[in-house]
């Protein structure tokens, strides 16, 4: 699962590190010879933000939208697979913590659970 996740925010955020890389700001302007920031054009520093301004916030979107299917999977996990004893006080961890405590229901209760299953 964590794989996962790596493996998709990598799809997701390697345009945006390709295109900092050739449109973010440069030190030396080799066209011209000038050192420092004052030698770029301004279409550069425009591109970069307008880029930053588009897909920061698609990322983030995108990055919410997955935890919280993670959240409601963990949950929908607790209500079928918990033990009766701790089912409800798993359920309300989940529900009032979030993310974090989808996160702690994952460590402690699921990935135990498939190692055993596994192995």
């Amino acid at each position: 699962m964590i794989r996962k996740i790596i493996v998709i925010l990598s799809i997701v955020l390697l345009p945006f590190m390709a295109f900092a890389q050739n449109h973010g700001p440069r030190m030396i302007d080799f066209v011209n010879g000038k050192y420092g920031c004052e030698g770029f054009e301004s279409s550069h520093s425009v591109w970069g933000i307008m880029y930053f301004l588009i897909f920061t916030p698609l990322i983030l979107f995108i990055v919410s939208i997955g935890l919280f299917i993670f959240w409601i999977l963990m949950l929908i996990d607790a209500i079928k697979h918990s033990p009766e004893k701790t089912k409800i006080v798993w359920v309300l961890v989940i529900i009032f913590t979030h993310v974090i405590g989808a996160l702690i229901y994952y460590f402690v209760e699921k990935r135990p659970r498939n190692k055993i299953s596994m192995g």
